[in-house]
């Protein structure tokens, strides 16, 4: 229109000139009504020469004809989506906030703009068109900033969701995974027992050993529910269930029911202890959980005639107790090593992922480190240290 083109050169001027005093009036608002909100916003200097930009474009839209107008329109809608994005991702501002702003920053700029245009605009089509303008614009880009807004706060929401289903898996999955170890020493045993009874070939203190082995192994099951929950989260209240450890009782104790796991078979385990016991802080079930985890797929990765040798040692400064576990295995091929402990990661048909990856995860709450050196078609070398401590 003609005689909106022509109050452009008059009007837009006077509107540039009261925009820093419309941010001022914003600011002072805002920071009487909304708590932290230089917190919420972060740079106020950035914030204000954003504002001093969005109401300059916004002012120079006002003036344009009405096919100009309406591709304007459109741009706005999408620049608002954009902003309303970013603070939905980067800045994380709260709903309250992001609508007392949007709704402080169209009524202040609404009164200003309208006293101009009734001071200096006498003609009534004009005068009533340009405040319907003014609020379309904001309207428009307030209803893509609030489209962004909400796509991004959708997006984090969907986001932490698939987080939370993601660990409820690794938690499902890893407990079913750890639950096989006892099991497999249950099922070993009672085959043991079994055939005893059948040829009466060992003595009944035996029997009644072997009994007592299978409760300690279904005790075992009954408390892996909750102890592997601290899995996904740290447990201040599981420090209390530290203790001393003497590691070369602890391996001869979990060598002696690995001998009897049927998931064996013929593979040769050569388990070499020093002559002094050596001794760390931990927890026993994590440690026995670690060494099972690692022997299993030491066994899976080697065919009947495989060696296992698994040796327990101090470090040369002794500040460090060293356990290592080398197979003679097919390796792990080197464009896969270094994904090994990443959850859900296997290379077996069967496999979880999750052994290497709780392995390390329970090395590490107990102050260790663990490395895996492999090489395909040779075999595989699994390195544990852990701080030594005197008994």
């Amino acid at each position: 229109m003609a005689r909106i083109s022509e109050c452009r050169n008059t009007l837009l001027p006077l509107i540039i000139e009261k925009i820093p005093r419309m941010i001022e009036a914003h600011l002072q608002d805002m920071e009487r009504n909304v708590t932290n909100f230089q917190e919420a916003i972060g740079d106020m200097h950035e914030y204000a020469a954003s504002l001093q930009s969005v109401y300059t474009t916004v002012a120079a839209m006002l003036f344009e004809d009405e096919e100009e107008y309406k591709k304007c329109i459109q741009r706005i809608e999408r620049e608002g989506y954009e902003v309303g994005i970013y603070f939905g991702e980067v800045k994380e501002m709260n709903r309250e906030v992001v609508l007392q702003l949007t709704h402080n920053i169209r009524m202040n700029s609404f009164g200003y703009v309208c006293d101009l245009i009734n001071q200096h605009v006498h003609d009534p089509e004009v005068r009533s068109l340009l405040p319907s303008r003014f609020v379309d614009i904001l309207n428009t880009r307030f209803y893509g900033y609030i489209n962004g807004f909400l796509f991004a706060k959708d997006k984090m929401i969907t986001h932490l969701h698939n987080q939370k289903v993601l660990i409820m898996g690794q938690m499902a999955a890893g407990m079913a995974h750890e639950i096989r170890n006892p099991l497999c020493s249950l099922k070993g045993f009672q085959q043991l027992m079994k055939q005893m009874a059948a040829d009466r070939s060992e003595s009944m203190g035996d029997f009644l050993n072997y009994i007592d082995i299978c409760i300690d192994e279904i005790t075992k099951v009954e408390n892996l529910v909750s102890d592997f929950l601290l899995l996904a989260r740290k447990n201040d209240a599981q420090k209390n269930r530290w203790e001393t450890i003497n590691l070369n009782k602890l391996f001869k104790k979990v060598y002696h029911l690995s001998a009897y796991c049927v998931l064996e078979g013929s593979v040769d385990i050569r388990l070499s202890l020093p002559s002094t016991d050596i001794f760390v802080q931990g927890i026993p079930s994590y440690i026995e959980q670690i060494i099972l985890n690692i022997t299993k797929n030491s066994i899976s990765a080697m065919d009947s005639e495989g060696i296992l040798c698994v040796s327990l040692s101090p470090s040369v400064d002794d500040k460090q107790v060293v356990l290592t576990f080398t197979d003679n295995g097919v390796g792990i091929p080197k464009r896969q090593l270094s994904r090994i402990f990443d959850p859900f990661f296997t290379t077996k048909e069967e496999g979880t992922g999750l052994g290497l990856c709780i392995c390390k995860r329970l090395v590490e709450e107990m102050k260790g480190s663990i490395y895996v050196r492999s090489k395909e078609k040779e075999g595989t070398v699994v390195e544990i240290r852990l701080p030594l401590v005197m008994p």
